[in-house]
């Protein structure tokens, strides 16, 4: 959940830097890429590479990195040293040219988790419902966010990074308009078209400012925590306003609550397991039942509402 994202946030920035990224800096894998960089302008190793690493963009240089890293790793470990990251990610095994197969897949499954809550959505509550659309666009946007999420851990580039980053913001900003409009009762109202337009501005900023003046990670994370915060407290307060009137805001609420069960999987990161499964991915794991919670309670929301319409 997008929820779970922005809150995540705020307990992220008071994780220290990971000793994991002294891995790229490291004399043994510094030399092993020194002294095999010149064979990527030489026909053969690695120049061409199997189909399924291609067509996800690795090129010789990734390639020769990636193949440093581990015999880096195995090096280490065979001297009993501990497990470094690389370039800010720890050593994972690639499948098929997945670079991060957990992450990708869990961030799949993530989406698979909204597609199928919406589904169960769009059947079951009217479309006259005064909040569908709004609820619609923000089930869109957190589609956008985990599918770019899963392009994001198959391979890290740039771009890939500036997507995930950016539609991840995206998303958690639109839950904070969801909840205003929510409170508003009116997605038309004037006060809802002004809080939009100023969220579409600061989000304009926040892009422009990352994108165009500098990719500052500790800007971002600060821009982060202050969204992903607002965002939980809004939604904690009307679940608390509501809850008499509403009894399953209990839904809502164990969404935005259970988020702290899953902190400690970011704050104590570790190796992978099998060099596959970290921190970050079983969080994204973590994530996916908190589907269900939320569209059943926008469910019982949108059948609420109908029931008030009937009843004038």
């Amino acid at each position: 959940m997008n929820l779970l994202r922005g809150i995540l946030c705020l307990f992220a920035s008071y994780i220290p830097l990971a000793l994991g990224s002294y891995g790229d800096r490291h004399y043994s894998f510094q030399s092993c890429l020194s002294s095999n960089k010149p064979r990527c302008n030489e026909q053969g190793y690695p120049a061409i590479l199997p189909w399924y690493l291609r067509i996800f963009g690795w090129q010789c240089l990734d390639e020769l990195k990636y193949q440093c890293m581990h015999k880096t790793t195995e090096m280490i470990l065979e001297k009993n040293g501990p497990v470094f990251q690389y370039y800010g990610k720890w050593p994972f095994v690639r499948f098929l040219g997945i670079q991060e197969p957990a992450s990708t897949l869990f961030s799949i499954g993530n989406l698979l988790a909204h597609v199928l809550g919406w589904g169960k959505f769009s059947k079951s509550v009217e479309k006259h419902y005064i909040l569908y659309e709004s609820s619609r666009l923000y089930f869109v946007l957190s589609i956008n966010a985990w599918f770019w999420s899963s392009v994001f851990h198959t391979k890290d580039t740039n771009f890939t990074e500036k997507m995930d980053y950016f539609c991840a913001t995206l998303a958690v900003m639109s839950s904070i308009l969801f909840c205003f409009i929510r409170i508003i009762g009116r997605q038309t109202d004037q006060r809802c078209i002004l809080f939009a337009s100023g969220l579409a501005l600061l989000y304009a900023y926040h892009i422009y400012t990352m994108g165009y003046i500098k990719f500052d990670y500790g800007y971002n994370m600060k821009f982060n925590v202050f969204i992903g915060t607002t965002n939980a407290i809004m939604w904690l307060i009307w679940c608390f306003v509501k809850r008499k009137e509403r009894p399953y805001v209990w839904r809502c609420a164990l969404v935005v609550s259970s988020v702290y069960l899953c902190v400690g999987l970011e704050l104590f990161d570790f190796p992978p397991l099998w060099w596959t499964f970290d921190a970050h991915s079983l969080w994204h794991l973590a994530t996916i039942p908190f589907c269900y919670f939320w569209y059943s309670f926008l469910i019982e929301d949108g059948k609420y509402e109908a029931s008030l319409v009937k009843r004038l």
